[in-house]
């Protein structure tokens, strides 16, 4: 009896310790970002700097997503500096035992300024940003995501934004990031806590 007791004990535990991560909802990251711009004539644009997010529960099923980019760069000697800002209310839930949809809706921000030869240029414009989309864990350590991502600026913008990210802890992950877009790809290197 005692045999069988300590066998589903230890059976438990073991079950346990292999169950897949719940994707979280609760988490920080900071990281580098890099945006490709393809403008008229056929140059590209190259811009790099920090990117961070922040995002936490509300409620059963409902969360705030919080992420920003600020980047910089120089071409044909003009230098310019590029801030995003995303604010979204977001809504998840289980398709399977490891993959979620969701659903965000919120504001986003551009902030764009040129500077050459000592004058100055500056464009903000604000839109509306959703986001459809699915998360989930492909193995204990492997968190996979893809979405599509819309923002309403004056000229709109529809991402395909695909995610992969690796836990070296329960708590802490590096992950890569890119967005997709025929004018305009950003890809980031990120890392992530999870609270």
């Amino acid at each position: 009896m005692k045999f069988k007791l300590m066998t589903a004990v230890v059976a438990a535990t073991f079950a346990g310790s292999v169950a897949a991560k719940d994707v979280s909802y609760n988490n920080a990251s900071i990281g580098w970002a890099q945006s490709q711009f393809d403008v008229d004539g056929g140059s590209d644009v190259d811009l790099d700097g920090i990117s961070g997010g922040l995002s936490f529960d509300l409620a059963k099923n409902w969360y705030l997503k919080l992420d920003a980019t600020k980047q910089s760069g120089e071409e044909a000697g003009i230098d310019l500096d590029m801030d995003l800002t995303t604010v979204n209310f977001g809504f998840n839930t289980a398709v399977s035992a490891n993959t979620d949809f969701i659903a965000e809706l919120g504001y986003a921000r551009s902030d764009v300024e040129a500077t050459f030869g000592g004058f100055t240029s500056s464009e903000d414009d604000n839109a509306a940003n959703a986001v459809l989309g699915f998360r989930g864990m492909a193995t204990d350590n492997f968190e996979w995501g893809a979405s599509v991502q819309h923002m309403d600026f004056d000229d709109s913008l529809t991402f395909l934004n695909l995610e992969g990210r690796y836990f070296f802890t329960d708590t802490f992950s590096i992950g890569l990031e890119g967005k997709f877009e025929s004018d305009v790809n950003i890809y980031a290197l990120e890392a992530r806590f999870d609270f």
